[in-house]
């Protein structure tokens, strides 16, 4: 893994990627220039400029650009390593920059509670930093330097001139850089690296003048804490890299976190054009300002490669934390079923939803906003999509709490199969698991406003999803007769049962039936609730003989209503019907009768439930 980073890090500097993206840290930038007069150098307290830097520019003045080059050659590689032991307030690592945040000044929330307020400290940061340089006239610069900052009193006559000091936000960082060439910052940022970018020097080797030690790179050292460490092993590390290889990975750390590069991240390792191609890409899309989408670049090189699309490492990086990382060997693109066609969704409970889906991305954003209410992939109001495949999610902003659980138990089952073809993450038994959840919730949440149910476009969207696609997620042995087939074939019983020309011999003619019953009796009912809440009880039963009960009991509460000849037989038929099978294993077939056309409708009942849903619908 190791190897293929640096690698990749090595192609990205090649493209002149290497500083694409590098912004200065948010808040107060200062520059002091020396003066030399009759061979004399010295610092004039007027001697500074400075500008303010906040997220919110849409680009950098010159002088932001110079400062975000010299931050980046002046940086701690973190506060482990910093020169502010124990304390950590100081960020910077130079001899020719101190950096601080704005709430370790007076004022500040952590000025009071430090033992030694950070002005205190700045001469033993300096002391440290001037260890990094081997030029007297540079010890010389950095001497005035510090000079002219190492006391409370010469940071307040500073920064009192500044007015956008006192708007300052305790986050905010307030850096001071000396005029000096970039070259010079980085000739002492070599020398800070060559001792810091291991992540300890306990087992540094020299081999040929090249030191070899562990790698700092996401890694922990845990030699000081037993239960973190194999206390068997015979062998004190797992091995060391190059520090070519870890100023590298430091550096492949730093690039990541500019949040230039696509999430996830597809790392050629294979062929030599893809890997040129996908860089290019990256860089045309950084410098752009509009970083590409991992579906963009794929697509884009899949038109040029076809099938040749493999053999990459799939980095997932968020919040300063790789996520995942895997190899894909194949890059399985088009969606087909077993007739080499693209999934299609189809209409089959009457709302005209019908996507077709032809590829993965496909089912990202047509199927899995609905499936998980736009709470794994979120259509934004602004159109976009934001991804919460690795996020972490407040359950509150869900559509419930059923529906955060579905999210956090599925998301990496769907993140292996869109974005690494793994077809057998996703398996059946987790598709109809989602689909039957989300739709009992949505029952559940239903509500009558403005004279329409809240969730009816959603109830019968799932469904349609549900019926057309659940066998693609079979992983073997598809059945031949597919749920599509069967509500089609549901939905000519009733209709011959209605005309007493058949009876009811299966379990699942019964539970189609009993949807039916149910959706009928419900519209003899006058009362102001007549949401989708109402099926819940009938829902929840498990034995036949208890539905069959419940539903005796809803037919007494409108046996004085008139009834229609095409609901007798079939009423007749489920109450005389006994089955040992669970009900709710027959829920989808349950709900396919529930919000199917219904056939127990006289002609008249049904005109006048046309003209109700008209009026509703105008409504």
């Amino acid at each position: 893994m190791l190897k293929e980073l640096v690698n990749f890090t090595d192609s990205l500097k090649e493209q002149g990627m290497a500083n694409i993206g590098v912004v200065p840290k948010e808040g107060l930038h200062i520059v002091l220039t020396l003066k030399r007069e009759d061979d004399q150098v010295y610092w004039p307290p007027d001697g500074f400029v400075s500008e303010v830097y906040s997220k919110k520019m849409e680009s950098l003045t010159p002088f932001l650009r110079d400062c975000a080059a010299w931050a980046q050659a002046a940086w701690m590689v973190n506060t482990n390593k910093c020169f502010d032991l124990p304390a950590k307030g100081i960020h910077s690592c130079s001899p020719f920059c101190l950096a601080f945040k704005r709430e370790s000044l007076k004022g500040g929330a952590k000025y009071t509670d430090a033992k030694v307020k950070l002005p205190e400290r700045v001469n033993a940061y300096f002391a440290k930093a001037f260890e990094l340089l081997d030029d007297e006239a540079e010890k010389q610069r950095a001497e005035l330097f510090k000079y002219a900052l190492n006391s409370e009193e010469k940071l307040d006559a500073i920064l009192s001139q500044i007015p956008a000091y006192e708007s300052l936000k305790d986050a905010n960082y307030i850096v001071f850089y000396l005029n000096e060439p970039l070259e010079v910052y980085q000739r002492a940022n070599t020398k800070y690296l060559a001792d810091k970018l291991f992540n300890t020097n306990q087992y540094n080797v020299t081999v040929a003048e090249n030191v070899y030690g562990t790698s700092d790179f996401f890694n922990g050292f845990p030699t000081k804490k037993a239960y973190l460490s194999h206390q068997t092993a015979s062998f004190d590390i797992a091995g060391r890299i190059s520090s070519a290889e870890a100023r590298s990975l430091f550096e492949f750390q730093d690039i990541i976190g500019r949040n230039i590069l696509p999430r996830p991240l597809p790392i050629f390792v294979d062929r030599d054009e893809l890997k040129q191609d996908s860089v290019a890409l990256f860089k045309k899309g950084a410098e752009d300002g509009e970083r590409l989408g991992y579906k963009e670049i794929i697509e884009t090189l899949y038109d040029k490669y076809k099938n040749d699309i493999g053999n990459y490492y799939l980095l997932f990086y968020l919040a300063g934390e790789i996520k995942d990382f895997d190899f894909v060997s194949k890059f399985d693109y088009y969606l087909k079923d077993e007739a080499g066609k693209p999934w299609q969704v189809y209409d089959y409970f009457s709302i005209n939803y019908k996507p077709l889906v032809k590829n993965v991305f496909d089912l990202q954003y047509s199927i899995l906003v609905s499936i998980f209410n736009n709470s794994l992939v979120v259509k934004t109001k602004a159109g976009g999509f934001q991804y919460k495949f690795f996020d972490d999610i407040d359950a509150k902003y869900c559509k419930s709490d059923n529906t955060y659980l579905l999210v956090m138990k599925y998301r990496k089952a769907f993140y292996d199969f869109i974005y690494k073809s793994k077809r057998q993450a996703v398996t059946r038994l987790m598709f109809d698991d989602i689909l039957q959840t989300s739709i009992l919730d949505d029952l559940r949440l239903d509500e009558i406003k403005n004279g329409n149910h809240t969730q009816n476009f959603s109830i019968r969207q799932k469904l349609n999803t549900w019926f057309s696609l659940a066998e693609n997620f079979e992983q073997k042995n598809k059945p031949s007769n597919t749920m599509a087939n069967k509500l089609r074939a549901y939905r000519e019983f009733i209709q011959k049962l209605t005309k007493n020309e058949a009876s009811i011999e299966t379990d699942e003619q019964y539970a189609f039936t009993v949807g039916q019953v149910i959706y009928y009796l419900f519209t003899k009912s006058k009362t102001a609730d007549t949401s989708y809440k109402r099926l819940e009880p009938f829902l929840q039963q498990v034995h036949a003989k208890e539905l069959n009960k419940a539903l005796a009991r809803l037919f007494d509460t409108y046996k004085h209503e008139t009834f229609s000849s095409n609901f007798r037989t079939p009423f007749a038929e489920v109450m005389a019907y006994e089955t040992k099978t669970s009900i709710r294993d027959l829920m989808p077939t349950t709900l396919a009768g529930v919000f199917s056309q219904n056939a127990l409708f006289s002609d008249k009942e049904k005109k006048e439930e046309v003209e109700t849903e008209s009026t509703q619908t105008e409504e």
